[in-house]
């Protein structure tokens, strides 16, 4: 997996998914991504059709900034997003796509395609210390950053009813990574513990349930990122439905509107079921790729731990 020719074909497919992420394709990008054998088998002949979903998908439910998946303010341009800056002003890659922050997944993948480009290169000149370098520098952005978050993001986008495409192209870049880490092994170590920390700003709600909607859209605490399109999806299935707002409101509308039709219980079973299928998706993933374990397994005890919040409140 790491001869000249093998590295170019890797970082032709890191760059295009990091194109494919960061907008609704072009013509010639449409034609590149029906290459891909998957990403044809869901590809029609209506463009515009993926720009609705694009916008659906990654503008209004399931956001690709790391922040706020990492971080507890819950906005871009935080902590994760100055250090996502701080590693591209390392490696000389300035990014000229205009994006709401420095660590959208797309940034991500095309900057990490650069520094599979530049292995490729280093090899073939026979260069070992910018070949060990590049190899480097991708270990520990895989380690710190994209393995760290991308599996909750693609879950999130496969649970959400748009375009096959999105959903496809989740599956692709998660196993995407997953082959990186494996091509970069071995593992590097993760800590697998967690400690809640302390939000920079504290909330301006103070009653139990919006400290439990509060842990609950907060995706470090959670372990899941809940979207607008699953509290819709969560209350259809209790037979009722909430107005399309921001996420924390939506939630809060969910459990209070569950407290009027006495479904509470139904709605917290049903959560329950939603966090426990994302536990077994992510040990699917440890069983198929064993490398995923040190990085996966904190999302796992997260949800383990939001399942018990959500039976008992956080009171």
């Amino acid at each position: 997996m790491n001869d000249h020719t093998t590295l170019v074909a890797r970082q032709a497919m890191a760059d295009m998914i990091g194109r494919l992420l960061l907008a609704p394709p072009s013509p010639a990008l449409w034609e590149e991504a029906a290459i891909l054998v998957d990403l044809a088998a869901v590809t029609d002949n209506r463009p515009e059709a993926l720009a609705i979903a694009y916008e659906y998908v990654f503008g209004r439910n399931v956001y690709p900034y790391e922040s706020l998946y990492c971080d507890e303010e819950l906005m871009l341009n935080t902590a994760t997003a100055e250090q996502v800056a701080a590693t591209y002003n390392t490696c000389g890659f300035l990014p000229t796509q205009n994006v709401g922050a420095p660590d959208h997944l797309g940034l991500e993948f095309i900057f990490l395609a650069r520094l599979i480009a530049t292995e490729a290169t280093a090899l073939s000149a026979e260069n070992l210390d910018r070949y060990y370098w590049a190899r480097q520098q991708m270990a520990a952005f895989l380690a710190d950053h994209l393995a760290v978050w991308v599996p909750i993001w693609a879950r999130a986008v496969q649970r959400i009813p748009a375009h096959p495409f999105y959903q496809t192209l989740a599956s692709l870049t998660v196993e995407f990574i997953g082959s990186e880490l494996e091509r970069l092994s071995p593992p590097m170590p993760v800590s697998p513990t967690y400690i809640p920390l302390q939000s920079a700003t504290a909330p301006a709600e103070v009653d139990e349930l919006g400290a439990l909607v509060r842990h609950l859209i907060t995706p470090v605490r959670a372990g899941i990122f809940l979207s607008r399109a699953d509290c819709t999806m969560l209350a259809r299935q209790l037979g009722f439905s909430v107005p399309i707002a921001d996420r924390f409101t939506m939630v809060r509308t969910l459990f209070e509107t569950a407290g009027q039709f006495e479904q509470v219980i139904d709605l917290v079973t049903t959560l329950e079921n939603v966090m426990s299928n994302e536990i077994q998706e992510l040990h699917r993933l440890i069983t198929t790729q064993s490398v995923w374990q040190p990085l996966l397994q904190p999302w796992a005890q997260r949800l383990t731990q939001s399942i018990h919040i959500v039976r008992t409140g956080l009171g």
